[in-house]
């Protein structure tokens, strides 16, 4: 059903809602010393994230019929495409929070039709494919058609399973056509080299892949490390904020793209927005399950950075 959304003062419709796009998972997550199962997904955690910002937004959710029951209240008043099966992965965490995974994937795809609400003021799209097939390049030339600034978390698609459910490697061999609609692309530093091929993600490499597939933006996290935002004219080294309560990394980047991209809405500046996200999965890698820790809260901190 669509919406109907008041214009501003000038009759326009106000494009400032964020859309979040992809499967939910069911997750066995196992650490040193614990496991235990949760509702998973990078959609649930950016979903979260942005509720917990106060951020207006909306999200596209596919799920196993028979675990709509599972969603948490934020989930359960979105817009749910109901599906045979739920994604499930097995996350195991080192002592140092190096994660292996185990998945059974399922065909839960979204495509265009699958689109039911009014775009009209979306601003920006997450799209967070967790398979190759999850989101297709025309569900992204859509969003993008809608005059939306399009943000593709990749990982989905660089990811295959093997007879034993064990993840492995893909290559990316029709990036082209997901790339030429995306504004913004979020990979980690390993997903990064296996996407383009390359052997480092020096600047030089990196500006070379902005300017060949037209991106505004190339995010980069690397974990203990920090994060590299890539546009066009600038690099910033947005730095990771030190904790020693490494409680659960689950979901981690999903709350940094999602946080990221709320001040990036309110602000247009980048290196603000990029401490901000920053923060925010500092306070999520404190507690279990999505972020927890308010706005007001985040906000505090980042004035010592400013």
């Amino acid at each position: 059903m669509k919406e109907n959304y008041p214009p501003n003062i000038y009759g326009e419709i106000m494009k400032n809602k964020i859309l979040t796009i992809g499967p939910v998972t069911k997750d066995l997550i196992i650490t040193p010393t614990e496991q235990y199962y949760q509702i998973g997904g990078a959609v649930y955690y950016q979903s979260n994230t942005l509720e917990q910002l106060k951020k207006e937004h909306i999200a596209i959710i596919s799920v196993g019929k028979d675990d709509v029951k599972n969603l948490d209240k934020t989930l359960k008043k979105q817009e749910l495409i109901l599906q045979e099966k739920t994604l499930e992965y097995t996350n195991i965490y080192n002592k140092k929070l190096q994660r292996t995974q185990k998945a059974k994937f399922s065909q839960n795809t979204i495509t265009p039709n699958n689109i039911n609400i009014n775009l009209n003021q979306i601003q920006y799209a997450l799209i967070s494919p967790l398979t190759p097939n999850d989101i297709p390049p025309e569900t992204i030339k859509h969003l993008k058609n809608n005059n939306i600034q399009t943000v593709l978390v990749a990982q989905g698609y660089l990811r295959k399973t093997d007879e034993n459910n064990n993840i492995l490697k893909r290559k990316w061999t029709d990036k082209e056509k997901y790339l030429e609609n995306t504004d913004i692309l979020c990979l980690d530093e390993e997903e990064t080299k296996q996407s383009f091929n390359i052997n480092n993600t020096q600047e030089e490499t990196i500006k070379k892949i902005l300017n060949k597939h037209n991106l505004k933006q190339l995010i980069i996290t690397q974990a203990e490390k920090g994060s590299t935002i890539y546009t066009q004219e600038k690099t910033y080294k947005i730095p990771a904020i030190k904790t020693d309560k490494n409680i659960d990394a689950t979901g981690l980047g999903d709350t940094y793209i999602a946080a990221y991209i709320a001040k990036l809405e309110e602000t247009n500046n980048i290196q603000e927005s990029g401490l901000f996200a920053s923060i925010t999965a500092k306070e999520k890698l404190q507690h279990k399950g999505p972020l927890k820790t308010s706005k007001e809260k985040i906000e505090k901190e980042l004035d010592k950075y400013r």
